[in-house]
């Protein structure tokens, strides 16, 4: 309080407000710095706090299907596991696409693990037969055949009168005999001719190009480096090139097989063929140079073969 003439003088209000706050920020500040562990401006302190690790998840229930190669497996009950034949060698059943390993290498498998199943999908097991050993054989010639299909469809659009097609490679007679009936009954008088060469890419390209310098507006080959390079001289000619492989589902012998084991049938010791009535057999890729019109008629062809009709598209 202040003494002047007159009386006391109490302090200004505004004065005495900002006075009271500051006097309650600092309760609170030291309310604070009680009830917290560390204090104010001391030494700041850390609380550990220990987590027990997350036990890993528990095995999928199932039966095991060791799958080596570009195989899709999608059936209620398996569970599957990828890797090289010698890492899944000891599931129940070992599926192997026969891009990956020969007939040969899967039956030495079959031998040193005789407990286990094995199916070798998209090739014969018949000169190597095992009791745990399957073979899992997609119809090549329906394949051909449907190819020959599209090989004529596109003599059609693309030819005219003179059209021609070809098959290259191997003398393989009865892929390329499939080959013509698909040609010629889709469409009647195509020129189907046979370009054989030896098994190696550049006969296999040499081949291809010799019979497009023949007219032929499309070319089909059996499958592997002779195939690339017989569809590679095509494209460089801008035309249609096929092989077997793109009218094969190999999926599909595989879901059977694997069905089969989960509700504990298992088969060896055969080959066992799929067709296009299976689903096995039909149009699984085509050359981007189809046009969308041909390709929607290869795919009702293909329906077509699977109904056991004659295939028009």
């Amino acid at each position: 309080m202040v003494l002047r003439r007159g009386g006391p003088v109490r302090p200004a209000p505004s004065t005495m407000g900002v006075r009271m706050r500051m006097r309650a920020a600092l309760i609170a500040l030291g309310l604070l710095c009680a009830v917290t562990a560390s204090g104010c401006g001391g030494a700041r302190q850390t609380t550990t706090v220990r987590v027990k690790a997350a036990k890993p998840p528990p095995p999928r229930a199932g039966l095991r299907i060791g799958v080596v190669g570009p195989l899709r497996v999608g059936v209620e009950g398996a569970v599957v596991e990828r890797g090289r034949i010698e890492q899944v060698a000891g599931d129940a059943l070992v599926l192997v696409s026969a891009s990956a390993a020969d007939a040969t290498s899967v039956a030495a498998a079959a031998d040193a693990h005789p407990t286990s199943h094995f199916a070798l999908v998209g090739a014969s097991v018949k000169d190597v037969r095992r009791p745990n050993l399957l073979g899992l054989v997609l119809d090549e010639r329906q394949a051909a055949r449907l190819g020959g299909v599209v090989a004529g469809l596109v003599a059609g659009e693309q030819g005219g009168q003179e059209a021609r097609v070809a098959w290259v490679g191997p003398q393989e007679r009865a892929l390329a005999a499939a080959f013509a009936r698909g040609a010629q009954g889709v469409r009647p008088g195509t020129t189907v001719l046979r370009a054989w060469s030896r098994d190696n890419p550049a006969a296999c390209k040499e081949a291809a190009l010799g019979a497009i310098d023949r007219g032929a507006v499309a070319v089909m080959a059996h499958g592997g480096t002779c195939a690339d390079a017989a569809i590679a001289g095509a494209h460089q000619q801008n035309r249609i090139g096929l092989r077997i492989a793109d009218f094969e589902f190999p999926d599909v012998p595989a879901g059977v097989v694997v069905g089969d084991a989960v509700s504990g049938v298992y088969h060896g010791g055969e080959d066992l063929v799929f067709g296009a009535a299976s689903g096995a057999i039909g149009v699984s890729r085509l050359d981007p140079r189809v046009s969308p019109d041909l390709a929607v008629r290869a795919h009702t062809a293909a329906q077509q073969l699977a109904s056991g009709l004659r295939p028009s598209g």
